[in-house]
């Protein structure tokens, strides 16, 4: 267990924004693994969390530099923390609670993101259900010494909660509020004589007491009052998808002689991807699929693998007798190593059988069919062959302890990307950069992001990417579909981890398109696949543009607002380091 520092080195803990020392920081490291090990929790760079806090979360997410202090209280939260966040001494934080960046808690400050019951006066109060509606801070937000938060607030980024102030309503963004129960005293912008005039009136009760010493709140530099609606429209999108999941599933699902399963829209063809997709979405936000359970789910997806193979063939459209499974011909066999490997993951098992047609290929027959991929007309089929080939690299990896690397596979990328556009493949006459493009999300997504290794060219795949997003045969709204949207966010996002080169462009067109996309939402029914089309709302649509959103919404900062994030298998972080074998 982790041994308590000794007095002389308590400084840190009730002062973490000091900074560990170089002795410290290996300590610090091995408590995350610990709190890890035990609760679901993912931690930034150079984060901070105090031993002598008391840390008993259902989820804690904490972004880069995010500290919490000692005495600092987090119990039966979902609390997901942005950069530069701090809870100094003594906060108290319970239930579901999102901040965005630069959020700055105060000692002694309390925030309930949940609620009891209190509907029937004939049951005592703690024997009623509670309810969650969950509190939304948005970006550079500071509240005070012993300010209380209830659940359902928002408060809008930039925005100021006086020391004592108990809030129990939105707050919008660039306000300051104080009071029992707490108003706007004053907004932080500019050229308000309404609100000046309320200062005198509203003095004491706005009097701050909140703790500074490297904890105050810290402008955003560069951020705008656009961003902060954005972050709190995103946060109102994330929240009407929660309400309505179990109705949007139950609406592809069917119960037919006594076999459940899953349409990707009503009366259309079987498929598996369907299930696949029900899985996903339901765990995006932290659920199962209605009326399934995860040892049903599990048995479903895993019948699909053959044992032979190791490949998944759609049992509705199976491959023609034409098919060569040792050379992957298969596209949908192809694509269901992926959606259903991950979706099996997101249900914590695992494929049964190793991918042994993956396994068994050795170099020579790799890089022969590497070359004898369409890369100069159909870039995306090869992009979507390497996808299914690093997959299964990585499942016999990651379940089977294959000894079998992607070395080999990384070493034919890295001597045939080209240097003028960043991507593998050649544009065409009639499609332009879309083949290119596309199939480098395809490519990329199974090996540099899923291995956690650093794309050849960053800078110049941004070039060709954005030089692809203006072609209008494809990015006007109504001819937007999720595959065309998704393959320009994630290699933008993808390249950005990497580089700024062109982030304000970038952060442009992304909020260009969250605008377009959130519109389009179909209560109860989600999204279709091709955008415009309402009326074709499936699980496919709406499972990949909730992912777009995300990506989107990430690129403009204010991903943690959405209340949920990608699962399976457009789930954003590595999922097996190379560098660590």
């Amino acid at each position: 267990m982790y041994e308590p520092l000794p007095a002389s080195r308590k400084a840190l803990d009730y002062m973490p924004w000091i900074g560990p020392s170089a002795q410290e920081r290996p300590e610090q490291i091995q408590y995350q693994q610990q709190l890890a090990a035990e609760y679901p929790c993912t931690f930034g760079e150079s984060c901070y969390v105090s031993p002598q806090a008391v840390v008993l979360p259902d989820k804690l997410q904490m972004g880069d530099r995010s500290y919490i202090a000692g005495g600092a209280v987090v119990r039966s939260a979902r609390l997901i923390m942005g950069s530069d966040c701090s809870l100094n001494s003594y906060s108290v934080l319970s239930g579901d609670i999102t901040m965005g960046d630069g959020v700055r808690i105060a000692s002694h400050a309390s925030m309930y993101g949940f609620n009891h019951g209190f509907a029937s006066a004939d049951i005592p109060v703690f024997r009623q259900p509670c309810t969650v509606k969950g509190i939304i801070i948005g970006d550079d937000v500071w509240i005070g010494a012993n300010a209380v938060i209830l659940d359902g607030v928002r408060i809008g980024s930039h925005s100021i909660i006086a020391a004592g102030a108990i809030v129990t309503k939105e707050v919008p963004p660039y306000s300051i509020v104080g009071g029992n129960p707490a108003r706007v005293i004053r907004t932080r912008l500019a050229g308000d004589a309404a609100a000046t005039a309320e200062i005198m009136e509203a003095k004491e009760d706005s009097a701050m007491t909140t703790e500074d010493h490297g904890g105050g709140a810290q402008q955003v530099a560069g951020a705008a009052p656009a961003s902060s609606r954005l972050g709190l429209q995103l946060a109102d999108f994330g929240r009407q998808v929660q309400e309505q999941l179990v109705p949007l599933l139950e609406y592809y699902s069917e119960n037919t002689e006594g076999e459940k399963l899953f349409r990707d829209r009503p009366g259309y063809k079987r498929t598996g991807r369907a299930y696949c997709d029900a899985v996903e979405i339901a765990a995006m936000f932290g659920s199962l699929p209605p009326g399934w359970t995860q040892a049903e789910l599990v048995t479903t997806l895993q019948g699909f693998q053959d044992a032979g193979t190791g490949l998944l063939p759609d049992p509705w459209s199976p491959p023609g007798p034409e098919d060569r499974p040792e050379l992957l011909t298969d596209h949908l066999s192809r694509y269901h190593l992926l959606a259903v490997g991950y979706a099996l993951e997101v249900l914590d098992s695992a494929l049964p059988f190793p991918v042994a047609v993956v396994e068994n290929m050795d170099t020579p027959k790799l890089y022969q069919q590497l070359n004898d991929l369409p890369w100069e007309k159909n870039a995306w089929g090869g992009g979507d062959w390497i996808d299914c080939y690093a997959t299964g690299l990585y499942h016999n990896l990651k379940t089977f302890g294959s000894r079998k690397r992607p070395d080999d596979l990384f070493g034919w990328l890295a001597t045939h990307c080209r240097t003028d556009s960043g991507l593998w493949g050649l544009p065409t006459m009639e499609e332009g950069w879309l083949q290119p493009v596309n199939g480098f999300y395809r490519l990329t997504r199974a090996t540099y992001a899923q291995f956690g290794l650093p794309l050849p060219y960053p800078e110049r795949s941004i070039d060709t990417v954005l030089a692809h997003s203006r072609d209008r045969r494809f990015f006007r709204a109504e001819v937007l579909n999720a595959c065309n949207v998704l393959d320009v966010v994630h290699p933008l996002w993808l390249c950005l981890k990497q580089t700024g080169y062109r982030q304000e462009e970038i952060r442009a067109w992304a909020e260009n398109m969250l605008g377009e996309v959130l519109g389009y939402w179909v209560p109860d029914r989600g999204f279709a696949f091709q955008l415009s089309q309402q009326q074709d709302t499936g699980l496919q649509g709406t499972e990949m543009w909730l992912s777009i959103l995300y990506l989107l919404a990430d690129l403009c900062g204010v991903s943690s607002a959405l209340g949920y994030s990608p699962k399976g298998v457009h789930r954003l972080e590595p999922a097996f380091l190379l560098s660590a074998q």
